[in-house]
């Protein structure tokens, strides 16, 4: 824009002086512009090139769309260029999730540079990258500017495409700046409505989008809903109700934007002040419309508002019996001087008709007929029917030689803008119910969708409840097996251990039997055959002498040895089996002392050492009984030391003494060691030596733990047995 300013101000400059000139016309300004314009283009053109070349990656798209957008006076092409570049590099460069921001924004710059073809191109291609990427926000812009482009030619197409914007921006995560957009196109087709007489659903759409911004805290955007509301009921003759809404379309005003806060407020009046002019208040009117037409500065800032309130203010006086014709016939000529300025063609039409009633009331037919056929030439160039059809019945009122022609042409065209309104109407009714059926099958597909949804959710919670149940109930079953189990196995285990009583009791009768049997039985035999022999002593040959003696003395020898086997048998065998690991400190202890040597004995204290098994605790006895026999005749130790450890899984037994030890890898072991040996194996454990000459002897064995089960399993087979 600076270029075009500083060409401008040339031209300016130029045209000053030479007006100044003798000989000057309007033919050599013409030259001027249109040499100042081709510098502008030049300058312009070769900026935007400049421009376009250093547009960077940060958001080159819109730098190129605005530049078109603020260069609309360039030609087409040079704008075409423009956007083909920025379609090329969003097409190239930019990811898909980009695009369709992208693809919005040059086809609606197509749009505004009057480039009808491509706009519609892109625009469908948006559409269907929008879907593509379920990008609903840009699907709805793309269905927006759409409506807005067959707004004027083909309603019916401007409310489908409306309709599909407000489903797509429902549908959509709206960014922040377009949370109002649903709204926004309430109020789009409320106005498409009211424009096409179809007030019934205008109302209900303006009354959607007030329910829409209130219910989302949109308040800068309930001024305009008002107002429109206020504006339908107006035209369906409900006054009392559309100053209702007016007056709350002014409580509003200031939660509007700051920036247009002023037109808002200049069009709440005046068309507050239509309401009681089309009601038959025009004193409240005039007052309304004087208030207005004297807001600071309104005729600087919006001449087309100051024009058209000025001829409103004249309608209202001539209605009020206002007998001043000639101030009133004023306001009409310097609102139409200020529309001829600005180029309003448009409101130019309702000016003519005005000024032909004020030509009535001073009793100038001719000048009225005149004002109102022109009023009627500018309503049928601008396509202003409404105006027309009026101009037409004041004609038919005024002008008596064509009156019949006025009315027959007011009659044609009401009834083809009411068949045309109702054919619009069907059109949106069956757009709407098209659309709503389109709304009911979608709920239904989706409400078809939860269902299946739900009975697949259901029947998954079925089956893993029925999962749940049955492996609880397995785990049950198998936890009520595993108790009767343990309490079969405990019955079990008492049982044995009862079965173990009675076979120790058993044991223990037996041990006495035989006791009772050895003493009293054998060892009086033995008695009496050595009284026999010593009777026999008698004899006096020195053989039968020596050989009776020696007999006498075995006899002794076996007495003596029986009487100790009767007395293990009987007592102490019992007692130390009984308590093991008292037996086997008696043994250590015992031993050690007849031997005169240091002797000790330690134990896990945590181990149940008496649960051990019979056999188990005998071999355990003898092998220790063994070891100690080799500490005192092999070793010549002083110290002895027994240890009994568990370590939950294995025995571990230690005899060590302090001992002259021996060489491990040479000579032969003997019976005791053997034996040793034997017992280990018949334990199913390891036997392991350590010994070397003057270091002692260490001798290691490691047992398996028997386990509760494996005694269960004993005594199993003591009851099979």
């Amino acid at each position: 824009m600076a270029p075009f300013r500083l060409v401008w101000g040339f031209f300016l400059s130029c045209r000053e002086a030479m007006c100044k000139m003798k000989g000057f016309s309007s033919r050599n300004l013409g030259f001027l512009f249109f040499v100042s314009l081709f510098l502008v283009s030049a300058s312009c053109e070769k900026k935007a090139d400049e421009n376009i070349t250093d547009a960077t990656q940060k958001d080159s798209v819109t730098i190129w769309v605005d530049r078109v957008k603020d260069n609309k006076h360039l030609p087409l092409e040079h704008n075409r260029a423009i956007l083909e570049k920025a379609l090329h590099y969003t097409n190239e460069i930019l990811p898909d999730s980009l695009k369709t921001k992208k693809y919005s924004q040059i086809s609606l710059a197509y749009k505004r540079i009057g480039d009808t073809l491509n706009f519609k191109k892109f625009n469908q291609e948006l559409i269907q990258l929008a879907l593509a990427n379920e990008d609903y926000q840009s699907l709805g812009e793309a269905y927006w500017d759409l409506g807005v482009f067959y707004k004027l030619s083909v309603p019916d197409s401007s409310f489908y495409f409306y309709n599909e914007a407000y489903e797509s921006f429902l549908k959509a995560d709206l960014s922040q700046d377009a949370q109002d957009y649903p709204g926004r196109m309430q109020y789009a087709i409320s106005l498409l409505k009211d424009n096409n007489k179809d007030y019934v659903g205008a109302g209900q759409n303006a009354v959607n989008a007030i329910n829409y911004y209130r219910s989302n805290n949109i308040d800068e955007s309930l001024f305009n809903a008002y107002t429109r509301l206020a504006n339908i009921e107006a035209a369906l003759d409900n006054f009392t109700k559309a100053l209702e809404y007016h007056k709350i379309a002014t409580s509003y005003l200031e939660k509007s934007q700051p920036n247009k806060q002023f037109n808002y407020d200049i069009f709440n009046r005046t068309n507050i002040a239509y309401a009681h002019s089309e009601s038959g208040n025009y004193s409240v009117a005039k007052e309304i419309l004087i208030g207005v037409l004297e807001t600071d500065s309104l005729r600087q800032k919006d001449s087309q508002i100051y024009a058209k309130t000025l001829a409103s203010l004249a309608k209202n006086k001539l209605k009020n019996g206002d007998q001043n014709l000639d101030s009133i016939i004023n306001l009409i000529t310097v609102s139409n001087k200020i529309l001829d300025n600005i180029g309003d063609i448009f409101s130019q039409a309702r000016n003519r008709e005005f000024m032909a009633w004020a030509l009535i009331a001073k009793s100038d037919t001719l000048g009225a007929i005149k004002q109102a056929v022109s009023g009627k030439e500018i309503a049928q160039a601008t396509n202003n029917n409404d105006r027309l059809l009026s101009t037409l019945q004041l004609l038919t009122q005024i002008d008596k030689e064509n009156s019949a022609e006025h009315a027959k042409a007011y009659h044609e065209l009401s009834e083809s803008l009411q068949n045309q309104e109702r054919n619009i109407r069907d059109k949106f009714a069956r757009i709407q119910m098209e659309t709503d059926e389109v709304i009911k099958e979608n709920e239904a597909l989706a409400r078809q969708k939860q269902l299946w949804l739900y009975a697949a959710v259901a029947i998954l919670l079925f089956a893993l409840a029925i999962y749940i149940i049955v492996a609880q109930r397995a785990k049950n079953q198998k936890l009520r097996f595993e108790q009767e189990q343990q309490e079969s196995d405990q019955k079990i285990y008492n049982l044995m251990l009862s079965q173990q009583a009675k076979f120790q009791e058993g044991k223990q009768m037996e041990q006495k039997r035989v006791s009772e049997e050895l003493h009293d039985g054998i060892l009086g035999q033995m008695l009496g055959i050595r009284l026999i022999l010593s009777g026999l002593n008698e004899r006096n040959d020195e053989s039968a002498i020596v050989q009776r003696a020696e007999l006498i003395e075995k006899l002794q020898e076996l007495e003596e040895e029986i009487r100790t086997i009767s007395h293990e048998l009987n007592e102490a065998s019992y007692q130390k089996m009984h308590n093991f690991i008292l037996a086997i400190d008696d043994l250590v202890t015992t031993t050690g002392a007849s031997a005169q040597l240091q002797s000790s004995f330690s134990h896990d204290e945590k181990m149940d050492w008496d649960a051990l098994d019979g056999e188990t605790k005998i071999n355990i006895y003898r092998v220790i009984q063994e070891c100690l026999q080799n500490c005192i005749k092999h070793a010549h130790c002083e110290k002895v030391e027994v240890d009994f450890k568990s370590n939950g899984k294995s025995l571990l037994l230690t005899v060590s003494d302090n001992g002259r030890g021996f060489d491990n890898s040479k000579g032969k072991k003997g019976i005791g060691m053997k034996n040793i040996m034997s017992r280990v194996t018949k334990m199913s454990g390891v036997f392991k030596v350590d010994s070397a000459l003057g270091k002692g002897t260490t001798i290691m064995m490691t047992l398996p733990q028997p386990d509760r089960t494996s005694n269960i399993s004993r005594a199993k087979a003591m009851l099979e047995v």
